[in-house]
C-alpha cells in the first residue's frame, strides 16, 4: 500500500514539441535537488521523437530506498557525480533482453542485492484510450486525457496531505489552441474549460481524502490572466504564472525543491505555505532576470485563487460601463485610446487589466482638466458615461492592487487577490497583475476563440454584463467602414465602367453571402 506523505510535488512536462530537448536539463535539475523522505516528486515527460513512450519518474526513488528515512537536500556540494533519471523511471510492460518484465527484474535485483522489498507502481498505459480500447500504434493520448491520467495516478499511488502541480509546456490558453501542445496527439491541445474540469475533479478527490491542493505553477507563456484565475478558483489555493513569455530554464526547479525540502526539515507539517510560495516566486523572478542579457523581458504574478470570486461584480460593472460608453463617441475614443496605450501581450491579443483601467481614468482626468478647474472626473462637468466608467475602473483597480509588502502567515480573508507581481525588462514596464482578452477586431470565423470564450466560467457566471458581451459590442462599434466607402465620401461619386460595375456587383454579392454566413454562425 502507498505510504501517506506530507507533500506530493507533481511535475507535468508537456514536451511532445520542440521544447523537448530543453526539458531534459529541467529533469536533471529535479534530480540534483536531492530528496526528503516525506516528499514525493513525480514527473511526467513526453518526448518529441515519434514513437518514444511517455516517461514517468519517481525522482530519486532508488536513493530513498537505499537510505530509508534519510534527508539528503541537494546532495554533497563538492560531489561531481553525474546523476541521471533512468534509475527512477517507472516501467509499464517493457521487457529486458531476456524477455522478463523490467519492473519485476528490478524488484528481484533490489531484493537480492539490497534486501529491499519494493515493487514500484505501474504508470498509466498510454496505449489505451479512456474507454480501454487500444490506440493506433503511433497515436498518443490527447493532452486533457494525459493530464487527468497523471493527476489520478499521483493521487492514488502517491497520497499526501499537500499537493502541488508544476506545468511546463506551450501556453496561451485563453481563447487559443496551443496550450500544452502535443505534436503527435489526434487532439493536440487543451482548452481552458477542459483544464478547469481536470483541475476541479482532482481538487474534489483530494478534498475527500482530507488533503489540500495548495498551488499550481504555470511555466508557460501568457497564462497569468483573469479568465484562467477565475476558471481555477475552485481548485488550487494559489497560482503562479506569467503574463508574457516563460522560457525553458527560467523556473529554477532545483532551488524550488530545495526550498520545500528545507521547510520540511525545519517545520515538518507546519509550513507557512504563503511564505514558502513567496520565496519560490522570488526565485523564479530573480532567475529570470538573467534573460535580460539575451534581450528578453519577463513578468510574473502570484495570486490567491480563493479571493478571485470577489472581482466578479466589479468586472460586471466595468463591462456594463464600457458598453454604455460605446454609445457615446467621446467615451468610445477614450476606450480605444486606453486600449492602444495599455500594456499588451501576445500579439496584442491580451491587455493588462489594471493598466487598461488606469489609462481610461488617466485620459478622463486629462479631458476634464481642460474644461473644469477642479479636474475631477466625477464632477458634474463629465458626461454620465465617463463618470460611470471612471468609477467602475477605480473599483477594478482597487481589487487588483497587489499587497505592499506581500505578507506571509495571513488569513485568506485578510489578503488580496494579487499577493505579488513584478516585471523584468522594458517590454513589460506597464504590466501590473493579470491580463484579459482584448483583441482589436473580431477573430475570423474559422477560429473558435469567441465560441470557447462563451463557455468559460468567467463568462457564464457574469450573465448579461459579461466581458464577452462588451467585446461583442466593441468589435461592432469600432469597426471602420470599408476603405472604398471612405474614399468615395472624400472624392464624391464617380461613374464606373461596365467592367468595373460588373466586378463591383460580384464583390457585393460575395460580401453579402459572407455577412449572412457570419451572422448565422454567431447565432448558432
Amino acid at each position: 500500500m502507498p505510504e501517506l506523505k506530507e507533500w506530493t510535488l507533481m511535475f507535468y512536462f508537456a514536451s511532445d514539441n520542440p521544447l523537448a530537448p530543453g526539458i531534459v536539463s529541467q529533469l536533471k535539475s529535479l534530480k540534483a535537488a536531492g530528496y526528503h523522505p516525506d516528499a514525493n516528486v513525480v514527473t511526467q515527460f513526453d518526448p518529441y521523437t515519434e514513437g518514444t513512450p511517455t516517461h514517468i519518474f519517481d525522482v530519486n526513488l532508488l536513493n530513498k530506498l537505499k537510505h530509508p528515512g534519510i534527508v539528503n537536500v541537494g546532495f554533497q556540494g563538492n560531489d561531481p557525480f553525474v546523476r541521471n533519471l533512468v534509475e527512477d523511471k517507472l516501467w509499464r510492460d517493457q521487457t529486458t533482453r531476456n524477455g522478463d518484465l523490467v519492473r519485476v527484474a528490478l524488484k528481484e535485483l533490489l531484493q537480492e542485492q539490497r534486501e529491499i522489498t519494493y515493487m514500484a507502481p505501474v504508470p498509466p498505459n498510454d496505449n489505451l484510450t479512456s474507454h480501454l480500447k487500444l490506440r493506433e500504434p503511433m497515436e498518443e493520448p490527447d493532452p486533457q486525457e494525459s493530464l487527468k491520467s497523471f493527476l489520478d495516478f499521483c493521487r492514488l499511488r502517491y497520497p499526501a496531505r499537500h499537493y502541488a502541480l508544476f506545468i511546463l509546456g506551450h501556453g496561451v490558453v485563453v481563447a487559443n489552441d496551443v496550450f500544452l501542445y502535443d505534436e503527435h496527439a489526434s487532439k493536440q491541445s487543451v482548452t481552458l474549460t477542459e483544464l478547469g474540469l481536470a483541475m476541479r475533479e482532482f481538487h474534489k478527490e483530494v478534498k475527500l481524502e482530507s488533503a489540500e491542493f495548495e498551488f499550481v505553477s504555470f511555466h508557460s507563456c501568457s497564462v497569468s490572466s483573469l479568465e484562467v484565475a477565475y476558471e481555477l478558483k475552485d481548485t488550487a489555493n494559489y497560482m503562479l504564472a506569467s503574463q508574457g513569455p516563460a522560457f525553458v530554464g527560467s523556473w529554477p526547479y532545483r532551488s524550488i525543491l530545495i526550498r520545500i525540502f528545507n521547510d520540511l526539515v525545519r517545520y515538518s507539517g507546519n509550513i507557512d505555505i504563503r511564505q514558502m510560495l513567496l520565496r519560490i516566486y522570488r526565485y523564479c523572478l530573480h532567475n529570470s532576470a538573467d534573460y535580460l542579457l539575451a534581450g528578453y523581458s519577463f513578468q510574473l504574478t502570484l495570486c490567491d485563487l480563493r479571493r478571485v470570486k470577489e472581482i466578479k461584480e466589479p468586472i460586471e460593472s466595468l463591462a456594463q460601463a464600457l458598453k454604455t460608453g460605446l454609445d457615446d463617441q467621446s467615451t468610445t475614443d477614450v476606450i480605444q485610446l486606453a486600449h492602444l496605450k495599455s500594456q499588451s501581450f501576445f500579439q496584442e491579443l491580451y491587455s493588462d487589466l489594471y493598466d487598461f483601467c488606469f489609462c481610461i481614468n488617466n485620459k478622463i482626468d486629462d479631458l476634464r482638466g481642460r474644461t473644469c478647474q477642479c479636474g475631477n472626473a466625477r464632477c458634474s462637468h463629465a458626461t454620465p458615461p465617463m463618470r460611470d466608467l471612471y468609477l467602475a475602473c477605480s473599483k477594478v483597480m482597487d481589487m487588483l492592487v497587489k499587497e505592499e509588502p506581500p505578507r506571509s502567515g495571513v488569513d485568506p480573508a485578510e489578503g488580496k487577490i494579487v499577493i505579488s507581481a513584478e516585471f523584468v525588462g522594458y517590454q513589460y514596464q506597464y504590466s501590473h497583475v493579470l491580463s484579459i482578452l482584448l483583441p482589436w477586431v473580431r477573430p475570423v470565423a474559422d477560429r473558435r476563440i469567441l465560441a470557447e470564450y462563451r463557455e468559460y466560467k468567467f463568462t457564464k457566471d457574469a450573465g448579461e454584463h459579461s466581458w464577452f458581451s462588451f467585446l461583442d459590442k466593441y468589435f461592432e462599434t469600432t469597426m471602420r467602414a470599408p476603405s472604398s466607402d471612405e474614399i468615395d465620401k472624400r472624392r464624391g461619386p464617380r461613374r464606373l465602367s461596365d467592367q468595373e460595375q460588373s466586378e463591383q456587383n460580384l464583390y457585393e454579392d460575395i460580401a453579402n453571402l459572407i455577412v449572412i454566413g457570419d451572422a448565422a454562425d454567431r447565432k448558432a
